[in-house]
């Protein structure tokens, strides 16, 4: 092939053409000075195009939505009624970019058979050479299989005889469609073939992306939206789609319509295996040379179907020098004839089933009339792992359903030894590359996280590691995110609750149950933050921090930081009081935190005392701001509404904290007679604070050690003859626990913990 390309041509090809010429040149060690394109950067360096700036400013004037804008933004070089009053408009308004483009000697087009009329005809224009190659025919053997199941396995065994002759890297699986995905995954896994798979997951999925887009639809800050989520992969891609938008001032509908567009349309990097099958299209096939396994061959499927439904329709592409439908469906069954006839080492093979529809064969094997071998045997010997699971999904269908199958009197005399109907719930350990792929760039500890690794290390690797818990947003959580997010803005200077309750619920959508809790809870918000404006009038406490996000670098064999939300800080001179609001139950126990329990409090003291090194702890409370109607008249609203926790024992300070501490209206249980104060008054030494804060460090250190030894071992924590790790555990059915894996934790008093007779 690259004997024919001269000095000075310009080479059309996608982008795995261009790699693979690249790689022949570099092998004849060649010098040729030539540019390489594919058909869309060719289009968009001879056709007028557009950017960031025609995206927004085009969506604006004509209210269009991000879709639409660009389906006529990706056609608007043609001459169409339909197109051009939108062209003018851009091209009045500088919206368009037409770019230099020099004229190449030649012009070599390579791997494109079927191009729009209007592109060969520019390209003609600029000297365009026919890249034509003498084929030979073949007539290949098409294998039906009942399931895609079975269509898998037998590709996966045929690849491996394959490879007594041929290099993996000379492979390729053609699929045509990601229904395949998931199966083709845990098959191949299990055959030991290792793929690379073109992985279109969306980071839209992510709950970063979702922490982001939501706080960004409520604040419409970009710095306070970035500040809610972690730094990692997915931020910096978030970063660049931000980038390449910040001509936009003022952040309106539009801006956010498009920015959700480009991260639904942004994708999760997927890892390259050197040396791995590769995983393709059928319309990616171009070299002889290689073994192509094509599956799916199934009519509507390959070849691909296009209907009359684009902007323009096929009535009037013909005068456009367009492709119509009609003529698009032509060219793929060409395509996929051309692929069947000509190319020498393909296997081709289609399903009549799969777990969700029934398929026909695709037309071409009748119009090629081709040979169909109807339900090929796997030999089933290259799989041990594959082949004792259908041995147990067999037994199953024999023992349940009376399905008799013959494949078991072939594999049962093989493998009598699988255990069949026995289980192991035992962890086995991950090697420690596995993991840190999985959490790739950075870990990220909390509170919440380190609470799910003591009550149960295997519940941590589900949920924190592997993340099978997808996040799902509640009318719950969306209360709590409100509530925080106004709290948050109370002691600005031009706070109006009415405007920011508002700004953060018109955009909700409830059920009608919901927008009458809705209406209670603007009552009982409103009613929160005149209490806690009260409770602030008997304090010197006054200066104010809020929602305080602080980050603990914590890297050692990975890439760890502790990081937490400090939702409210009170400072006096070198003194803080610590505040974290619940919109739900209110705890304030420090009992067996030595085991990693009720760490909450605990943790807010370890962020601040390495925020603030100098300043001391003061108090630390929850507060909590949903609470009913009080039945007893002679009890306050503000009385649920106290603060619950823990005060330093310094009486001066304790003062300055709450000037009614002798009998308090701010802080539960704090009351003094002339005796001194009650017993049930929750002090706390600073030396006891230094003890907890140690703890939290300890604690911290045990889950990272776990971490980097990949030690997550299944093991519930029972406490006074109950399982508090499995109470509201969502993966008891992964687990199945035995006795043997609990551990029984006595019940500790923080006195018993830190030794202190103040406790």
């Amino acid at each position: 092939m690259i004997d024919e390309i001269k000095d000075g041509d310009l080479i059309i090809a996608p982008n795995h053409i261009k790699i693979d010429i690249l790689k022949e040149i570099s092998k004849k060690k060649k010098i040729i000075n030539c540019k390489f394109m594919t058909i869309e950067e060719f289009k968009r360096r001879n056709f007028e195009t557009y950017d960031e700036k025609s995206i927004y400013y085009f969506m604006k004037e004509y209210g269009l939505n991000y879709l639409t804008a660009k389906e006529y933004l990706n056609n608007i070089f043609i001459k169409h009624k339909n197109i051009q009053k939108y062209y003018d408009y851009l091209k009045k308004e500088n919206l368009l970019i037409k770019k230099y483009f020099q004229k190449p000697n030649r012009i070599v087009l390579i791997g494109y058979d079927n191009i729009e009329p209007y592109i060969v005809d520019k390209i003609k224009e600029l000297n365009l050479l026919e890249y034509k190659q003498q084929n030979k025919q073949y007539f290949p053997k098409i294998l039906e299989f009942q399931t895609q199941t079975d269509e898998l396995v037998y590709a996966a065994e045929r690849i491996i005889d394959d490879l007594e002759n041929n290099k993996l890297e000379d492979m390729y699986l053609v699929i045509p469609s990601e229904e395949y995905y998931s199966e083709l995954k845990r098959i191949f896994t299990l055959y030991d073939i290792p793929i690379n798979l073109k992985d279109n997951n969306s980071i839209y999925s992510t709950k970063t992306a979702k922490d982001f887009l939501k706080t960004l639809n409520e604040t419409r800050d970009i710095k306070k939206s970035l500040e809610v989520i972690p730094q990692n992969n997915i931020y910096n891609k978030i970063i660049d789609i931000i980038n390449r938008y910040i001509f936009v001032k003022q952040i309106d509908d539009t801006y956010l319509e498009i920015i959700t567009s480009e991260i639904k349309n942004a994708k999760l990097d997927s890892e390259e295996i050197e040396g791995a099958l590769k995983v393709i299209n059928y319309n990616e096939i171009y070299d002889k040379s290689k073994h192509y396994y094509i599956l799916g061959l199934n009519q509507n499927v390959i070849p691909k179907i296009y209907s009359d439904d684009g902007i323009i329709e096929d009535k009037y592409k013909k005068d456009l020098r367009m492709f119509t439908a009609n003529e698009k469906n032509k060219n793929e069954v060409k395509l996929v004839t051309n692929i069947l006839k000509t190319f020498p080492n393909i296997y081709v093979s289609y399903k009549k089933e799969d777990s969700f529809q029934s398929y026909y064969p695709s037309s071409i094997i009748d119009d090629l009339n081709l040979e169909v071998e109807k339900k090929p045997k796997p030999k089933y010997n290259h799989s041990n792992n594959y082949n004792k699971l259908l041995l147990s999904s067999l037994l199953d269908s024999y023992i349940n359903y009376n399905e008799e199958d013959e494949r078991i009197y072939n594999l049962y005399p093989l493998y009598k030894d699988i255990d069949y109907k026995t289980y192991d719930n035992k962890y086995t350990e991950v090697e420690s590359k596995k993991i840190q792929k999985v959490i790739k760039e950075k870990l990220t500890l909390s509170y919440s996280s380190m609470n799910n690794y003591f009550l149960c290390p295997f519940k941590y690797y589900i949920e924190n590691i592997l993340k099978l818990n997808p996040y799902k947003e509640t009318f719950a959580i969306n209360i709590g995110n409100i509530f925080h997010s106004i709290l948050e803005k109370m002691y600005e200077k031009d706070f109006d609750f009415d405007t920011e309750f508002t700004k953060r619920t018109e955009s909700m959508s409830l059920s009608p149950s919901e927008t009458f809790f809705l209406k209670k809870l603007y009552i009982i918000l409103k009613e929160d933050i005149e209490v806690i404006k009260m409770q602030d009038n008997h304090s010197e406490f006054k200066e104010k921090l809020t929602e305080r996000k602080i980050t603990i670098d914590k890297s050692k064999k990975f890439k760890i930081s502790f990081v937490g939300i400090v939702d409210k800080i009170s400072i006096l001179d070198n003194y803080i009081v610590i505040t974290d609001y619940k919109t739900g139950n209110n705890d304030a126990t420090l009992e067996n935190i030595d085991d990693g329990l009720n760490l909450q409090l605990p943790t807010y003291i370890y962020l601040i005392k390495n925020e603030f090194k100098e300043s001391k702890i003061a108090g630390f409370y929850l507060q909590r701001l949903i609470n009913t109607k009080p039945v007893d008249k002679e009890e306050s609203y503000g009385e649920k509404l106290k603060l619950n926790g823990y005060t330093i024992n310094n009486e001066n300070i304790i003062r300055k904290i709450d000037d009614t501490y002798t009998d308090s209206m701010v802080i539960k249980g704090m009351r003094k007679s002339n005796n001194g104060f009650y017993g049930y008054t929750k002090l706390i030494s600073e030396e006891e604070i230094e003890k907890i804060y140690n703890i939290v460090e300890q604690n911290v250190e045990k889950v990272i050690k776990a971490v980097e030894k990949t030690d997550f071992k299944i093991n519930p924590k029972r406490l006074k003859n109950e399982l508090i790790s499995c109470r509201f555990c969502k993966y008891q059915d992964l687990c199945f626990y035995k006795e043997e894996d609990i551990t029984d934790l006595k019940q500790k008093t923080l006195k018993e913990i830190v030794g202190d007779e103040n406790a």
